[in-house]
């Protein structure tokens, strides 16, 4: 009773541990999350998106005034040279004798000064490039739902693979324990000679191939453990506990269109853009207004101008000054500035702009043909992988109708064991072949939702 006892509690010790490996078994919800913050390139497409919106704070910030703070300080020093006649000027009885002398000035100045500037009105300009670049946003983050859900496609690759590795090990263990079966009837048969040397290494054949397949199938699932760890950072000794089961793909579709592709939506908002932008350059001919004001300081202190040789009067002239500011210099005003011709440049602006819009039409109209016939076809192959699914399905069970048949005319000795390994080894074929059917279809499925631009995790659930 003891031992049943122990027997019980050791059974649900494993049960319980099970149950914790599960929970801590990543999900496909948990991978695709992971690998949407780890993926560089979309890291790198939220930047632009960043560096786009600090355009558009640049844009606004157009009309915030502009302040500057000038300041400074000279020594001013020069040497004049004057020749003059003598002259009178009589209506005063001031009589100038002639001259030619020299004279020096030196001086001291200081200056400084606060200026501000404003733009009012850019002729309609900014506000259009604003829009512009609201338009170019939105395309970027339009492209960047198309990066996403190629992640999205990436890592439920990765994932289905381990789903199909899961029942390809299934299968492989089945026709095991079959050929061990076989393999001990045949071991008696061969004792009492009623089968060949030859006839007995068939079954040594057989598991030397189950055994090269059990081994390609731990190198394939080691392989997408640490592609998985490759596209979500997660470690793999948690990669190591997902365990899940391969689904067909039967989602009911609606009436499926490229609607909701991404690329249609960033076309639709760089053509849209480029109308901007084109609004814009138009606007080259409109005035522009912008307000300024200004406070300068001005000090001219320590001027001396003296002359280098006396006066015919005998006289030395110096003239000194203690100091001539200028303080408060304050000025302030509106003005406007109006381009009446700027040599055709705001006129080929234009022009590029309205080319630049033509093209993106063009390219609108190639990419609605290329996604309309990938519809198509991506319609088609999943039409295709159901109906192959079907027929491996099929197959796979007249195989096994074949083995079961196979393995009673073996135990009657009707059949020699080469007929039995050949039925084992039909039957095995026709089970990969059908969990591959169903990969396969299930990866048509996931690439008509990429074709429709409505693949997400809880379509794949």
């Amino acid at each position: 009773m003891k031992r049943i006892m122990k027997l019980g509690l050791g059974f649900v010790a494993v049960l319980g541990a099970t149950d914790v490996f599960a929970q801590n078994a990543p999900g496909l919800e948990e991978l695709v999350s992971a690998a949407l913050q780890k993926d560089h390139g979309l890291a790198v497409k939220q930047l632009d998106i960043d560096l786009t919106h600090i355009d558009q704070r640049k844009l606004s910030e157009t009309y915030l005034p502009h302040m500057d703070l000038s300041g400074k300080y000279a020594f001013l020093a020069s040497g004049v040279n004057l020749s003059a006649p003598v002259n009178a000027v009589p209506e005063l009885g001031i009589a100038l004798p002639a001259m030619d002398e020299s004279f020096t000035n030196r001086a001291n100045l200081v200056t400084g000064g606060l200026k501000a500037e404003m733009l009012l009105y850019s002729g309609g300009k900014v506000p259009a490039l604003k829009r512009a670049l609201n338009q170019k946003q939105n395309a970027q983050k339009a492209l960047l739902e198309t990066d996403r859900q190629q992640i999205i496609s990436d890592v439920s690759t990765a994932y289905d693979q381990l789903a199909l590795l899961k029942q390809v090990k299934v299968v492989l263990a089945e026709s095991g324990k079959r050929l061990d079966a076989t393999a001990a009837i045949a071991d008696k048969a061969f004792e009492y000679g009623l089968i060949t040397k030859f006839e007995h290494k068939k079954i040594d054949v057989s598991r030397a191939q189950l055994d090269a397949k059990r081994q390609q199938y731990e190198g394939k699932r080691t392989l997408l453990i640490h592609l998985l760890h490759k596209y979500t950072g997660i470690e793999t000794e948690r990669l190591e506990l997902i365990h899940h089961d391969l689904n067909a793909f039967y989602q009911n579709q609606p009436a499926a269109t490229i609607e909701g592709r991404a690329e249609l939506a960033a076309l639709d908002a760089g053509i849209l853009g480029q109308q901007y932008k084109i609004e814009a350059a138009k606007s080259w001919w409109k005035p522009k207004v912008e307000a300024s004001a200004s406070l300068g300081y001005l000090n001219l202190f320590g001027m001396q101008l003296k002359a280098t040789e006396p006066f015919p009067t005998g006289n030395t002239m110096t003239l000194k000054t203690n100091k001539l500011e200028l303080v408060p210099n304050f000025n302030v005003g509106v003005g406007f500035k109006w381009d009446l011709f700027d040599g055709n440049k705001g006129k080929r602006e234009v022009q590029q702009s309205k080319i630049e819009l033509q093209k993106a039409r063009l390219e609108k109209e190639e990419v609605v043909e290329k996604l309309e016939l990938n519809l198509i076809r991506q319609k088609t192959e999943l039409a295709q992988a159901g109906a192959e699914m079907s027929a491996r399905e099929k197959q796979k069970q007249v195989a096994f109708d074949a083995l079961t048949q196979a393995s009673k005319e073996f135990k009657t000795g009707l059949i020699k064991t080469s007929d039995l390994v050949g039925a084992e080894t039909d039957y095995q074929n026709a089970a990969l072949d059908y969990l591959q059917a169903v990969f396969d279809q299930r990866r048509a499925g996931i690439e008509l939702l990429k074709a429709t631009g409505s693949l997400t995790t809880e379509a794949l659930k």
